[in-house]
């Protein structure tokens, strides 16, 4: 991974926008005071392409900004590549990932391609899928971080075979051996399956003799059973004749009754259909009876129907006269409406107004008042502010003590250590320059570590007072300030206040002016409109017109009432004469219907004399015969039937399960091959999982990788101890306990010096340092030489404190050496003394408003 452009804001002590672009240098110096912010640009490389750094969540978002966000612009394997990570306060983090097509390369522009996926977590996978990378791997290998230069020696020796693993990207064996033990848990699935069915198998053939011996006890109980069935079907068949016999009698019979009860049925319809006749020809002779009296009230009706028709003329003309007058009298009414319509709206508006117009004082009170209120809350907002800058202030130097007192602890401790070890130790090697140990350089040697101890005890004392003094002052800015945490939402409701009240009072005074103009004047007029009714005169003039000529009409509403009433009486006698003309002419037809249906009912009487006796006859025949007991005769034969069925399926059930015991037996020989072949599956796979553990394939390859980090690692430790030192790693150690004969799997490493073989950590800061540098290039380069993961990019911080001048010196000359193995090499420190030593300098520096950077 190279580095081009990295872009960021409200990151740490990041507040503004700055932009650092990498493509201007190969090696760079990244200098400034503590404090300055130049660690926090290896944090912003790591927290936008990992989304970790030494702080995490909301921690890394600058304290006066809303949101920390990193763009990081860099190219790996032959691509480019642009991540962008956002993280607002109170809010989830936004990952966007790139990359840049090739007409982008070519002069086009907006040719940036998506590869983010649909979550935040997908992207952050496929971003270290691509890189071979995780955070973990990444910083070990790349990054001397401050305070983490020997985060990859100092861990524990299996941990430090994991990480080495990681790096080596051996992490695909575990996947293999996962995915072996997924399979071979599946086979022994099968086998168990296999295995399962085979028993089940082995316990039907035992079932054999059992299965035969049952079959023939069932076959002989079926034929006997058939014989009683066949008994039964011949004495229902002949049941069956003798029933047939007795239906035809019965249908007989039946058919006999229904007769007589058709004609009995047809006698009693023609004797009411001749009731009818004699009560209908009754009603026409009373009819005729009364035909003077019903033609004289007839000739009455017609005269009143005739006056009615003369006055319904009249009333036609009367009527198309008041449809015109209708059209007149509506435009009267609604203007009459509309005036009246708009003098309530005029007088409401008046009341409005009126209302308004007392509004007006109280409000322009209320306007004054929330502007000197408005004028305070600016004060206390302006006041926070100076508050919350005092207190980043103190804040910022409060983290730059801490860095330094740790970092001050650490040395003292090594003092004390170095002193401890000088006090035990008689007439041998002194452990710090390899010189014989005299008194007197004893004593030197002592005087001097313990004046180097007292100078930083005294600044760390020292720190430790002013940062207590630091926090005490935070404390008291931070109490202050939360008085005041509320002014920013004060300010905003007062503004809006002020804004409604503004907006209501000019709306009051352009209200009433506009009434004034317009509104009083109209509605003066419209009071007089109708208080003297002056509205619609042409409808008023037309209206008189036609009342004069309805009067030359002379219509009689009375009298025409009058008419229609004596028509509507009279319209009995109409239909009482139309009664009597039917009488008249259904008369004679009526006597003939009469003498017809009595012939008719004499002649059907008879019948039915006939058709009793018959059908008596065959009723008795009826009752003289028994009927033979079918019900019970198919109930019988049905049981028998279902015994049959039932005892045929027990034998086609019990000849299959004997006849099964051949295919089982073919079947278990065919499970016990496959079960053979599942079991050499399973042999396979767990002598896969063994070659794919950590003690398998991986192992070796690391055992094959440690030759190549030793020697590089050693050629640089040359270097840097000037032939001093050389470092050797060691995998396996006798376990403690005696009995066991194996060995136990580690990666211990171990220094060779002029002192003797010592181990790791029995080693000062400064000689440690040396030996974290020499493997962690030695790391990147083999990484550099394999495939997967490319760590083109080296970064030390802050990791010269620790060294003298001489061991300065050849840190410089090892970077300078390992310079063309690496597209980019950063190196912070704060030491005036080595900003010179490198052709590029990156300087950064704290501002009131947050870190700012300048390439030199």
């Amino acid at each position: 991974m190279i580095p081009l452009h990295l872009k960021l804001s409200g990151f740490l002590s990041y507040r503004d926008p700055v932009d650092l672009d990498f493509t201007s240098f190969e090696l760079a110096c990244i200098s400034g005071e503590n404090g300055a912010g130049k660690s926090s640009l290896l944090d912003a490389i790591t927290w936008v392409l990992f989304g970790q750094a030494r702080k995490r969540d909301e921690a890394i978002i600058n304290s006066v900004s809303t949101a920390a966000e990193v763009v990081l612009t860099f190219s790996y394997e032959g691509a480019t590549y642009r991540i962008q990570r956002t993280l607002p306060r109170g809010k989830s983090t936004l990952l966007e990932f790139q990359i840049l097509d090739e007409g982008e390369k070519t002069g086009n522009t907006n040719q940036w391609r998506p590869l983010t996926e649909r979550t935040t977590r997908d992207t952050q996978a496929r971003i270290e899928h691509i890189l071979h990378l995780d955070y973990d791997t990444f910083v070990n290998a790349s990054f001397f971080l401050q305070g983490k230069a020997d985060q990859f020696t100092q861990q524990k020796a299996s941990d430090r075979k994991r990480i080495l693993a990681s790096i080596l990207g051996l992490d695909a064996w575990e996947e293999y051996k996962n995915r072996t033990a997924e399979r071979r848990k599946q086979v022994e699935h099968e086998l168990d399956g296999v295995d399962g069915r085979i028993g089940e198998i082995n316990d039907e053939l035992k079932e054999e003799d059992e299965r035969k011996q049952h079959l023939t006890a069932l076959e002989g109980q079926l034929s006997g059973l058939k014989t009683s069935r066949k008994a039964q079907e011949s004495a229902l068949e002949a049941m069956k004749q003798v029933a047939a016999f007795l239906a035809e009698r019965r249908k007989l019979a039946e058919t006999l009754h229904t007769q007589v009860q058709r004609a009995e049925s047809n006698r009693v319809s023609l004797q009411t259909q001749l009731d009818e006749r004699v009560v209908e020809r009754s009603a026409y002779g009373a009819l005729l009876a009364r035909a003077g009296e019903m033609e004289s009230a007839y000739k009455t009706w017609q005269s009143a129907r005739e006056m009615l028709e003369k006055w319904d003329q009249i009333a036609i003309e009367f009527r198309e006269h008041e449809k015109k007058r209708q059209p007149y009298l509506d435009e009267i009414n609604a203007e009459k409406a509309r005036l009246d319509q708009e003098q309530a709206v005029l007088n409401e508006q008046l009341e409005s107004v009126n209302e308004q117009r007392a509004d007006v004082s109280p409000l322009t009170l209320e306007i004054e008042e929330t502007k000197k209120l408005l004028a305070q809350v600016e004060q206390k907002i302006t006041q926070r502010d100076e508050l919350k800058s005092r207190m980043d202030s103190s804040r910022e130097r409060s983290a730059a003590l801490k860095a330094e007192s740790d970092a001050l602890k650490i040395q003292m401790d090594e003092h004390k250590t170095r002193i401890d070890q000088i006090s035990k130790i008689e007439g041998a090697t002194c452990p710090l320059c390899g010189q014989p140990l005299t008194a007197e350089h004893r004593k030197s040697t002592l005087e001097q570590l313990k004046r180097e101890g007292k100078e930083m005890g005294d600044r760390w004392r020292a720190n430790k007072l002013e940062n207590e003094r630091l926090v005490s002052e935070i404390n008291k800015l931070e109490s202050q300030s939360g008085k005041l945490s509320n002014v920013d939402k004060e300010r905003l409701d007062l503004s809006g206040s002020l804004s409604r009240l503004t907006e209501r009072l000019d709306t009051l005074k352009k209200a009433t002016a506009e009434w004034e103009a317009s509104g009083a004047k109209r509605l003066k007029e419209v009071n007089k409109l109708i208080e003297k009714g002056n509205f619609a005169p042409a409808a008023h003039k037309a209206l008189t017109a036609l009342d004069k000529e309805l009067k030359k009409l002379g219509y009689d509403a009375s009298a025409h009432d009058a008419a229609r009433q004596a028509e509507t009486a009279g319209r009995s006698a109409e239909q009482d004469f139309r009664a009597l003309e039917k009488a008249r002419a259904a008369l004679t037809p009526l006597e003939r219907e009469i003498a017809g249906l009595l012939s008719q009912l004499n002649t059907l009487q008879a019948e039915i004399e006939q058709l009793k006796q018959e059908s008596v006859k065959a009723q008795t025949a009826l009752d003289q015969s028994q009927a033979p007991d079918l019900d019970s005769a198919e109930r019988a034969l049905f049981t028998l039937q279902e015994q049959e069925n039932r005892l045929n399926q027990d034998v086609g059930a019990a000849r299959q399960k004997v006849n099964v015991l051949d295919e089982l037996r073919a079947r278990k020989k065919r499970l016990e091959s496959e079960r053979e072949g599942l079991a050499s599956q399973i042999g396979n796979f767990k002598a896969l999982e063994r070659a794919f553990g950590k003690d398998g394939v991986p192992a070796l390859l690391i055992e094959q990788a440690l030759p190549e980090i030793e020697g590089k690692a050693n050629e640089i430790l040359d270097r840097l101890s000037n032939g001093a030192m050389s470092v050797r790693f060691v995998t396996q150690r006798e376990y403690k306990d005696s009995k066991r004969d194996d060995l136990k799997e580690t990666l211990d490493i171990q220094i060779s010096d002029g002192a003797g073989l010592r181990d790791y950590e029995m080693f000062s800061g400064g000689e440690a340092f040396r030996v974290n540098f020499a493997v962690r290039l030695a790391l990147s380069e083999i990484l550099a030489r394999r495939t997967g993961a490319r760590l083109q990019t080296l970064v030390i911080d802050e990791g010269f404190g620790s060294q003298d001048t001489q061991g300065r010196q050849r840190l410089i000359e090892a970077i300078n050496m390992v310079r063309s193995d690496f597209a980019k090499i950063l190196v912070i420190t704060h030491l005036e003394e080595l900003k010179e030593a490198f052709p590029n300098r990156i300087e950064v520096e704290k501002t009131p408003r947050g870190s700012v950077l300048q390439v030199m």
